[in-house]
């Protein structure tokens, strides 16, 4: 039996996921202990690894995914047995099935300290071209950001190289959300970042992850002033905002913006994202969203279905 955290680590997921997986799906239904811990066997850890392979290579939803593996049988062990197979495939020992390559993420590191930014677009080919939009960002974009970030604030690289990494990224995140657009379907979500806030990098993730699940977008940007949410959630009619908070101090003006569009006159439903989120979501009410884009935009479309 696994700990929530052993459980991570051997199906390539994080523990938001597994236990949103559980709530949401009910692909695996682990046992407790007597203090209520979860405690997950082989049989669980094979279907997470499954739902992996259907959700991160195979490009469906998790909603569908699941349909799948609570079936259960012959099906779960040969999907679980092909992830294994990829990862051994492409060279990952010892890494958990499905994960990031950590090489990934340390060569786009040493990019940046060398100002190399065709090294970084090609590493950012590579990262695409192995995985989905949305796991490539989630497990290695991401990752290599915050390292990045990591490393300007402890002095060891330069700002000119924190930028011209970042907005590397952001250019080719940008290309993925022109591609993506649709626009002959009616506007479903808004989304940006609150006065102040100049991260744009996972709030213009998740606005490609959207598209690219059939949602309609407008993507503000960031240091959006709160007027300006107001008066755009107005004209255009959107039924759902999404704000992004990265870090603590983004926190008061993501409060001020979700207080704000709720009481606007067309009253959107309001998601809150980023590692801020969940204190702006204790705030107000907001929705809070996972960290994984593919869970995040599920989310999303499920608070825009009627209820009823």
């Amino acid at each position: 039996m696994y700990t929530i955290k052993q459980a991570a680590i051997r199906s390539g997921l994080t523990i938001p996921t597994i236990r949103a997986w559980e709530r949401r799906y009910g692909v695996i239904d682990p046992s407790r202990t007597a203090s209520g811990y979860r405690l997950y066997d082989d049989a669980a850890i094979e279907r997470l690894v499954a739902m992996r392979q259907l959700v991160e290579v195979d490009g469906l939803r998790p909603s569908q995914a699941a349909d799948q593996v609570r079936g259960g049988g012959a099906a779960v062990a040969g999907l679980a047995a092909r992830a294994r197979q990829a990862a051994v495939d492409a060279g990952v020992a010892g890494a958990a099935v499905g994960g990031p390559v950590p090489a990934s993420i340390a060569a786009i590191r040493e990019a940046t300290r060398r100002m190399d930014v065709p090294a970084i677009d090609r590493l950012l080919d590579e990262a695409f071209a192995a995985e989905r939009f949305e796991a490539a960002t989630s497990n290695v974009v991401y990752p290599a950001l915050r390292a990045i970030g990591e490393d300007w604030a402890e002095g060891s690289i330069d700002v000119a190289m924190e930028h011209a990494a970042s907005e590397t990224i952001r250019r080719r995140l940008a290309r993925f959300y022109d591609a993506a657009v649709d626009l002959s379907a009616p506007l479903d979500v808004i989304v940006g970042l609150p006065p102040g806030c100049q991260h744009e990098i996972g709030a213009m993730g998740f606005a490609v992850a959207a598209r690219r699940g059939g949602l309609s977008v407008l993507y503000l940007g960031a240091n959006v002033p709160v007027p300006s949410w107001v008066r755009t959630a107005d004209a255009v009619g959107a039924p759902a905002a999404v704000v992004g908070a990265i870090v603590e101090r983004d926190v008061p003006t993501a409060t001020d913006v979700v207080t704000s569009l709720r009481g606007s006159t067309n009253r959107p439903v309001v998601f809150v994202g980023g590692r801020a989120a969940p204190a702006v979501a204790a705030a107000t009410g907001a929705i809070a969203l996972p960290t994984q884009l593919d869970e995040a935009v599920e989310v999303v479309r499920e608070g825009l279905r009627p209820s009823g």
